[in-house]
């Protein structure tokens, strides 16, 4: 079916109203760029309510929607000063009037059908969550660097909903789309995580007994760090944040999340065994060598396809994504969810 038809199609079959919900805070040199994704999207117009929740930007953010709010009467900016992210999407919920929500980042833009596609198949599989794939993106070499390692298996293995191929139902999904109803029966987010947020909700809704589908058709785009540092601090704090998920809900845990945490210990209880007697540096060896291995396999399958120039970075990202993740995840262990 072609676009028009497609559009057609949705707009004579009654499609419901859909509140995109956006947290934000100093994200001037992005939101523009994500709302200007969704009034691009072939669902009808007049069907899509944009709901920016801002944590008192200090950099122009604010201005830049209330700017575009006056040429585009769907867009919304309310306030939510505690800057959580929890915070300020069950505020955009609470004041949501369409029948779906749909979270959405400010660091990311949306394919055109985007929309249409989560209606779609939210009808077609009788489902109340869907959601789809994140395709990091960057607009210089080392931010899409960064995107390429996070974006393999080898890099957040965790985290299929950046590389998967096939639709299925799974446990959690990125950027979900939502039947309003279910934040009624299975509650909102929890205003105590500050990642995982969604993760955690998506275990209440299978909890509940319903399920979550995933389509590669429905597409993200999420422009990553631009630099190792803010990566090293984004993937620490999401190890942290991902123990507080498990404490709340220890069944929730997965032996994916276990993997770079077991590896980061072992690392340090080696390294650490090893000024003592040099004995226990032989396996931390074989370790990173086999690791070495592995990582250089994930830069050669990337560079095949993206360019040889980042094969000598890559194997450099993947043991900051692994050991900041897992690092953080041993610290979280520690650190109270309050």
């Amino acid at each position: 079916m072609d676009r028009t038809n497609r559009k057609k199609t949705l707009t004579d079959d009654n499609p419901p109203l859909v509140s995109i919900v956006i947290p934000m805070y100093n994200e001037a040199g992005n939101v523009e760029r994500c709302i200007a994704s969704i009034q691009k999207q072939n669902y009808p117009a007049r069907k899509i309510e944009i709901i920016v929740v801002d944590g008192n930007s200090s950099d122009g953010s604010r201005e830049k929607v209330l700017s575009l709010a006056e040429n585009y009467p769907n867009i919304r900016l309310l306030t939510n000063p505690k800057r959580k992210t929890p915070s300020s999407l069950n505020i955009g919920i609470k004041n949501a009037a369409g029948e779906v929500v749909i979270i959405l980042g400010a660091h990311t833009k949306i394919k055109e059908d985007f929309v249409s596609q989560n209606i779609r198949l939210m009808k077609e599989k009788n489902v109340k969550c869907v959601g789809g794939t994140q395709i990091n993106v960057g607009e210089n070499f080392m931010q899409r660097a960064i995107g390429y390692a996070m974006g393999h298996p080898f890099g957040l293995a965790s985290a299929p909903y950046r590389y998967g191929k096939r639709e299925k139902f799974v446990d959690t999904v990125v950027y979900a789309a939502y039947r309003k109803e279910l934040f009624d029966e299975v509650g909102y987010f929890d205003e105590d995580l500050f990642i995982s947020e969604d993760a955690e909700l998506n275990w209440r809704i299978r909890q509940a007994g319903y399920k979550i589908f995933y389509s590669p058709k429905i597409v993200s785009y999420y422009y990553p760090r631009k630099t190792i540092k803010r990566l090293i601090v984004q993937l620490f704090r999401y190890g942290i944040l991902r123990v507080n998920v498990i404490k709340k809900h220890f069944n929730a845990i997965k032996l994916m999340h276990l993997i770079p945490p077991a590896f980061a210990l072992v690392t340090i209880l080696l390294l650490i065994a090893g000024f003592f007697k040099t004995l226990f540096l032989i396996p931390l060896a074989i370790i990173w060598g086999l690791y070495l291995v592995l990582s250089l396999i994930s830069s050669f399958q990337i560079s095949m396809e993206k360019g040889f120039r980042y094969f000598f970075i890559l194997p450099i990202l993947f043991p900051v994504i692994h050991l900041s993740w897992g690092i953080g995840f041993l610290v979280g262990i520690f650190v109270s969810r309050d």
